[in-house]
């Protein structure tokens, strides 16, 4: 999926977290950086910098100057793509462009929800417990009787 249709499908409700998504983003960003300069390391050729300190010694498995030059470019054009994936992701984090008096409404809002749900469950509980209650004096009840009819 591409990023912008990524972060349209979090728009309309398609529920993933973007702070995960972000943390997967750092943590792709940090492995292709660290493969790079691997690639880097073990594909460069060896080229004379200075005329009084020649080259003694040739990387064998270094690629063609044409290649290299191909590759980094990809290389640095991947951890671009990446890195714009990253900022996209952080616009699209809540409250990224909320004012502070915005979010602590918000947050009320969400406090309030939060202290009516443990209400609702508070009642359904003591109702399930009085409901247990019942079930278990019938049953207690039919084992009585059970015993008595024999």
């Amino acid at each position: 999926m591409e990023d912008s249709a990524l972060i349209t499908a979090q728009a309309t409700g398609v529920h993933i977290d973007r702070v995960t998504q972000l943390q997967d983003s750092i943590d792709q960003q940090c492995q292709m950086l660290f493969s790079s300069l691997h690639y880097l390391h073990k594909k460069a050729g060896m080229v004379q910098v200075a005329p009084s300190i020649p080259v003694t010694q040739h990387n064998e498995g270094a690629d063609s100057a044409d290649e290299f030059t191909s590759r980094t470019r990809e290389i640095a054009n991947d951890i671009c793509r990446q890195a714009k994936k990253i900022d996209t992701l952080i616009e699209s984090l809540p409250g990224v462009a909320v004012s502070e008096s915005d979010q602590e409404r918000e947050f009320g809002e969400l406090r309030a929800e939060n202290e009516e749900a443990t209400r609702e469950l508070e009642e359904a509980n003591k109702r399930a417990r009085v409901l247990l209650g019942d079930i278990s004096a019938i049953l207690q009840s039919i084992a009585d009787n059970a015993g008595k009819k024999q």
